[in-house]
Parts: structure tokens; sequence; C-alpha cells
């Protein structure tokens, strides 16, 4: 597979996760030239463009538009919000890396005997990935009725249990020809014990049977080498900065 196709999937995972959000709560995704937005309390931009910057600025302090932009681009080392770093308005909030890699081309070693990872069907499995969920990433993440709506249309969700207690969990959507993974999460107490990447592959595995060629997602800096662990490599990256507001 050539780096274009991993990239065209990694941008397509990172669009249809935040449609999906949208479209959960409700909120219209607004499409303009070089600016995607979603109305509402979800403060998601997506912005391609160099231009403009007062304008966009102008929007987010009359409340137009939420108060975080987000740049997704292919270059690893440029930074791709220079023009509003020198507008010396907005501050940075956090950066992911776009990672891809063919379905199953690492193989993990068997693991532990005590876990035990499976695809989520009941809504009492489906209680125990919200509660590990919100739990790992320190806020309300989903409600429970969110992450039942998303399995009821076709969203995917693993579970993985440590003797017999829940401690781990992820989400996966399908793509044309890839599984985005979203949200892995371990419970303190239980990390270093090759759980996430155990979920991971759990959720290809079902991407492999339905035919999908790549598995895609995003991943802050500190947890790269969990990736790198099982095949994945970075091809392009996310900045996120939010407007300071004025006192």
């Amino acid at each position: 597979m050539n780096e274009k196709q991993y990239i065209d999937a990694i941008h397509s995972g990172y669009f249809q996760y935040w449609n999906t959000l949208g479209k959960l709560k409700g909120i219209e995704n607004h499409k303009e030239d070089g600016l995607n937005w979603l109305s509402g309390n979800i403060n998601y931009n997506y912005y391609t463009d160099t231009l403009g910057v007062d304008d966009v600025i102008r929007r987010m302090r009359s409340n137009e538009i939420p108060q975080n932009l987000s740049f997704l681009t292919n270059d690893l080392i440029s930074d791709p919000a220079g023009y509003f770093w020198a507008a010396g308005t907005f501050k940075y909030i956090f950066g992911t890396l776009g990672m891809a890699h063919e379905l199953m081309d690492v193989t993990l070693p068997e693991p532990d005997p005590r876990l035990t990872v499976l695809r989520v069907w009941d809504n009492n499995a489906l209680k125990s990935v919200g509660a590990i969920l919100n739990t790992v990433f320190e806020y309300r993440l989903f409600s429970f009725a969110d992450f039942e709506q998303m399995l009821k249309e076709g969203g995917y969700f693993y579970l993985a249990e440590y003797d017999g207690l829940p401690v781990g969990a992820c989400m996966a959507q399908h793509g044309d020809n890839y599984v985005n993974i979203s949200w892995v999460g371990t419970l303190p107490g239980f990390l270093k014990l090759g759980i996430a990447g155990h979920l991971i592959q759990e959720a290809e595995r079902e991407g492999l049977k339905l035919g999908k060629k790549f598995g895609v997602l995003h991943a802050f800096r500190d947890v790269v080498g969990v990736y790198k662990y099982i095949g994945y490599r970075e091809y392009c990256r996310t900045v996120q900065l939010e407007l300071i507001n004025e006192t």
C-alpha cells in the first residue's frame, strides 16, 4: 500500500468520527471553503486555508463558530497553525499523530490467559465500556444513550476483561476500506499488560473479515509507542488551538 492511501484513510476516519458525533447530538456539520464546523456546544473546527485569519477570529469572538481550530496536515514536521500563532490570540491545546497500517500485518504474542477481549453486543457490556472510557479520559465522553445509539447504527465496541473484571475498552467505525479506532482506554492499575494492543487487534480482525484493508487512528505522542508495537506508523498529524478569551 502506498503512503497516499494510508493518509486518505486517516483523513476519512477523522471526518467520519466528527460527523458521527454531530449526528448523535443532532448538530449540523457546516461545510465552507477551507472550514468545517459543528454548531452547538461541540468545539470543533477544521481549517485548511492560510488566509482570512482576522475573519475567523471575528466569527469566533461573535460566537458564530466554535473557538477551537483543528489543523490536519500531511507534514509531520512543519507547523500548519503558524498564521494563527502569529495573531497572538490562540493557545495550544493538543496535537495528535495520524497513524495507519495494513490490517493484521503484526500479530501480538498470546495474551495473559486472564485477559479476554470481546465485541460488545448487549447493554450490560456497553455500560462497562462507557464507564471505562469516561473514567480513563476523565470527563463524560458520551452518555449511555449516545453509546447505545452508536451500537444500534453499526458502531463497534470492544471490552477487555482481566480476571473477569472490565478493565479496558475501545470503539471502532468502518469506512469503505478501513477500520477507524477511537478512544482506546485501560483503567489505572491494568496498564502495561498489553490490553490496548489486543483491543485494537480484535477490532482489526472484525474489519479484516469484512474486507477492510487498513487500520487508522489518531494518537497522542506519549502513547505512540504502543501503536508502533502493533505495526502502526505516523503519516500525518493534527494541531488543535483554542482562542484566548479577551479580558
